[in-house]
This record gives structure tokens, sequence and C-alpha cells, in this order.
């Protein structure tokens, strides 16, 4: 099995749940393209019969491509360097993604629908409890609750900011 630098539940979280989450979100809109769009916000009513606008479409599938661009550079990052900065500054990066991804999530479905966690459906539980798990993850790796990342050697880098 291809390794990382991180520590172990980083590895997982980061190196395997991470990916496979992007290829779940660069397959949803190929697999249901309407399903996608109307579900964004979860709703009580059908939207099997809400028409779409073109527009939507093709940002639903510019979104797919972004999410299979993200895999793709996740893995090539984690997998391939041997420095615990690139790996700490890849997931600055992510962190600051997750906070706006999950802010416009909130700016999208208001305040109501936002935190009547009961009433969420599977993309919401993707767009803010998937985004704020691997958030909080991040934190706590930048706080060194799972170690630090391993320099080739194996020797541990304590991770310097800056």
């Amino acid at each position: 099995m291809p390794t990382t630098i991180f520590p172990a539940w980083p590895h997982i979280v980061f190196a395997i749940i991470e990916p496979l989450s992007l290829i779940g979100g660069w397959l949803c809109p190929i697999v249901d393209l309407h399903g996608f769009i109307t579900d964004q916000i979860p709703s009580p009513a059908s939207n099997s019969e809400v028409e779409i606008h073109a527009t939507s479409f093709a940002l639903a599938y510019q979104l797919a491509n972004l999410y299979g661009l993200l895999a793709i550079l996740g893995a090539g990052v984690v997998y391939t360097t041997s420095e615990s900065k690139v790996l700490r500054n890849y997931l600055v990066a992510l962190a600051i993604a997750d906070a706006g991804h999950v802010y416009v999530t909130y700016l999208a479905m208001g305040r109501g629908l936002f935190f009547d966690v009961r009433g969420w459906n599977v993309l919401t539980w993707g767009n803010v409890g998937a985004t704020a798990f691997l958030f909080v993850n991040r934190v706590l790796y930048f706080l060194g609750v799972f170690g630090y990342a391993q320099d080739v050697l194996g020797k541990e880098v304590k991770e310097k900011r800056g």
C-alpha cells in the first residue's frame, strides 16, 4: 500500500478518505446530474419535476471537474512529497477552502435549514458535515494532536510556522 509521511490518523483521513470523497463528488453529478443540482439545498418537496437551466448543468459539471482535479492533486501531494512543510501548506490552503465551502453553503441554505441538522440530505452532509470533519482534523493536525510528519529517514519533524 502506498504511504505518506503523515502519522497514521492523518494518513487515513487526508490520503485515503479525502481523495475517495472527492472522487465521490466527481462521480455524483455524472451519475445523477439532476439530483446533484436540485439536492444542493435540502427540500421536503420532490425536486424531480424542477426545470433546470443549462447554466446549472454547466456549473455542476465544472464543479465535478474541480472535485476530480482536487482528488488528483491531493493524492499527488500527499503521496509524493517528502517535506512536511509542503503537507502543512497544502493543509492550510484546504482549511481555508473548507471554511469558505461551509460558509457559502450556509449562505445558500439560510440559517434555518443550515442549523436543522435532522433535515439535512446526503449532499448537505457532504457539503457541511464532511467538510467540517476535515477542517477539524486539519486544525488538530496543526496543533500536533496526531504527531507530526516524518521525514524520509523516519525522523519526526516538528513543523515550524512560516
